[in-house]
């Protein structure tokens, strides 16, 4: 995933989005031996899109080698390794990659449903024009593993949209729930007061699911595809960036009481349209022997809940610095913390004073979940490729 903005009442607020966790998906058989691995999604699958873009590292994550991400540790389970990206970013478009027999067509940023000013659905930003380069080759083989995540940079626009009525009206709410839902249905649901708007979201994110699948079934499944894994979102409302975002709720609607009350209403509300995202996904995979779902949003939410079980030290706070300047924070245009993975590595990292109440010397970071505010440390990658690793071998591909 990757960066989106959102407002909240008269703040706007950006995250990072990503998604990641559990198992799901009907056994098959025989154990797979895979040839070779396709990549499609956002930034928690990315392995070199935006490689020399300042601010911007390898992988969205720390740098240092030997450090990947979920995709790349799940290639490496099955021998294969050294994933690179088909498109690479020159920091105004998009060329291919030249280095030879890259299959990763993941994109940081990535959204099923790619907005205009993301390029649209011509963009490599979008994971459906993704989907539709990985499949143009030709069909697929039983050999071939195909690791597809997507939705996540999604549910952001619309919780963005939906927290920035109170400035445009409902506009940009509307629009984009009217980019995949019907003009009755848009119009009916936000005619019946707070009720139905919330209730509107949870009927885009459903709608949403239903277009991820119909574009993996065409572009995979239909060319021959036998082991395609798909990974829900997240708990996005449980990372740093999106609890800063909820602080500002609670700010905006005065604090105390009152603040705590929109603040834990907003949450259950976002999190019950994730929800209806992952359950649409399960629904229209279930019995699929081709298919497995792997539930990282409960594997996720169960880390945050009980980091010490997971071996993790700190699951609140980046392990990355905030850049700065004069020793103060370099905020975005949201107001919210800025992060550089390009100098944030393993070795920078391990030669600092490790923070307060840090434990491991200097390997500190390396038991933190998150990297930055909202992506994983490599160990909280490693985490989420070990969930895919259970629902593999829950279906006998691993």
């Amino acid at each position: 995933m990757s960066n989106f903005k959102m407002t909240v009442a008269a703040i706007a607020a950006a995250l990072l989005v990503a998604a990641c966790g559990g198992g799901g998906g009907e056994a098959v058989s025989t154990k797979a031996a895979f040839k070779s691995v396709r990549v499609m999604g956002d930034s928690l699958s990315d392995s070199g899109t935006f490689t020399g873009i300042p601010g911007y590292g390898r992988i969205f994550s720390v740098q240092g080698t030997g450090n990947q991400n979920w995709a790349e540790n799940t290639a490496a389970n099955f021998g294969i390794t050294g994933l690179c990206n088909v498109y690479r970013f020159t920091g105004a478009t998009f060329v291919a990659n030249t280095t030879p027999g890259c299959t990763s067509f993941a994109v940081g940023g990535g959204r099923i449903n790619n907005p205009a000013s993301g390029g649209g659905a011509a963009s490599p930003f979008s994971i459906v024009k993704q989907l539709q380069d990985a499949g143009a080759a030709g069909s697929y083989q039983a050999s071939d593993l195909l690791l597809i995540d997507g939705g996540g940079n999604d549910a952001a626009d619309l919780v963005g949209a939906y927290l920035a009525a109170s400035k445009d009206g409902g506009k940009a709410y509307a629009g984009l729930l009217s980019t995949v839902l019907s003009p009755t249905v848009v119009g009916t649901n936000l005619a019946a007061g707070a009720t139905g708007q919330a209730a509107a979201g949870g009927l885009y994110m459903t709608a949403l699911a239903d277009k991820f699948f119909d574009a993996v079934k065409a572009n995979t499944l239909d060319k021959g595809a036998t082991h395609v894994v798909l990974v829900n979102v997240p708990g996005i409302t449980n990372t740093p960036r999106f609890q800063m975002v909820l602080d500002g709720v609670a700010a905006a609607y005065g604090g105390g009481a009152t603040g705590a009350g929109a603040r834990a209403q907003m949450e259950t509300l976002f999190k019950s349209w994730v929800v209806a995202f992952n359950t649409q996904l399960a629904t229209r995979s279930a019995g699929n022997a081709s298919v497995v779902v792997v539930d990282l949003y409960t594997s996720f939410n169960d880390v945050i809940a009980n980091p010490a079980q997971f071996g993790i030290t700190n699951a609140k706070t980046p392990a990355c610095p905030m850049v700065t300047n004069a020793g103060a924070p370099v905020l975005d245009s949201s107001g919210l913390p800025q992060y550089n993975f390009q100098t944030c590595t393993a070795d920078a990292l391990s030669a600092q004073t490790p923070p307060a109440g840090a434990s491991g010397g200097a390997n500190w970071w390396q038991t933190y979940y998150f990297s930055d505010s909202f992506h994983p440390t490599p160990y909280g990658y490693k985490l989420a490729s070990q969930e895919v690793a259970r629902s593999l071998t829950r279906a006998g591909w691993l």
